[in-house]
């Protein structure tokens, strides 16, 4: 695995690992989930890599080593910061690597800045691929209301217990996963065992709102192949009534080529659980497969 930074707009150093491959059918960029960070998906790169994939993947701001005395660990200030982050990444790529498909990977938190990737640029990537796929909270200006009463009361770097245990952010990862090995090793990893912010809690909520702001996506991609990918126990994802209104919003966003595959037996982290295989296997194939990939 290679790792180097890369300078974002405000010149926070993003720690970023590729797993390359000689020949590359596909460049894979990747955006991990909340509370964690880019080696947890150095295995899923590995298989990948058997498939002529490279990944890329970046600790996003405020996660793993993307950190800096203005971004201590669990500290978010907006999705449009970590956007942009991920576009400079996505220039890097086409940079490195000129006239390679482009594909765009998202866990969970990741999955939904995935989502909002498209509004603008749903035309510089080819396929995407959303796991632990988040639901759109209706409710959700309501905890963009309360996030934002937390931050005038204990400001944006302080720690408000209601907001947390509203955004589910508590020390509580029985829902992530079905295998004890995963959340052992979970529960033993520092980079994922710290608190979010108040900030970083709002942007969660704002971000999630994001998911249905129907007039910002210009749908300039509508045959971009989706795959959503998440546990049949995944409670993110607002189960059956959940996964209906993700695909209904992208179907009404105007994105034609859309697939589900939801497993038993499994909860959040898909990529972590015990038959993690299947989904590695599921992701490979939907990559490299044969249809149309308008973007470079």
């Amino acid at each position: 695995m290679k790792e180097l930074t890369l300078a974002a707009q405000d010149g926070l150093e993003l720690s970023i690992a590729i797993g390359e491959v000689r020949r590359p059918r596909l460049i894979l960029q990747m955006i991990h989930g909340a509370v964690e960070h880019k080696e947890r998906y150095y295995e899923f790169i590995e298989y990948l890599n058997g498939y002529g994939v490279t990944a890329v993947i970046s600790d996003s701001r405020g996660h793993g080593r993307s950190v800096n005395d203005a971004y201590p660990l669990g500290y978010m200030d907006g999705h449009e910061r970590l956007l942009d982050d991920q576009l400079r990444i996505s220039r890097y790529i086409k940079e490195t690597y000129p006239g390679i498909p482009l594909a765009l990977f998202g866990h969970s938190f990741g999955s939904m800045l995935a989502r909002c990737y498209l509004q603008r640029h749903d035309d510089e990537i080819a396929r995407l691929v959303l796991s632990g796929t988040v639901a759109y909270i209706p409710v959700v200006p309501v905890g963009i209301t309360l996030g934002e009463l937390a931050v005038r009361r204990s400001g944006e770097h302080g720690y408000s217990p209601l907001f947390r245990y509203l955004n589910g952010d508590s020390d509580d990862i029985q829902w992530t996963s079905a295998s004890e090995a995963n959340k052992e090793a979970r529960n033993n990893d520092p980079l994922c065992r710290y608190p979010y912010q108040n900030e970083a809690m709002l942007t969660i909520f704002k971000t999630d709102k994001e998911l249905h702001a129907f007039e910002k996506f210009q749908c300039k991609n509508p045959g971009l192949p989706i795959l959503s990918v998440s546990g049949a126990e995944d409670p993110v994802t607002g189960g059956k009534l959940g996964l209906k209104d993700t695909i209904n919003t992208l179907r009404r966003i105007g994105y034609q080529d859309i697939t589900a595959n939801v497993y038993p037996n499994m909860k959040h982290e898909v990529l972590n659980e015990e038959d993690r295989l299947v989904v590695y296997r599921d992701i490979a194939t939907f990559l490299i497969s044969q249809g149309s990939s308008p973007a470079v």
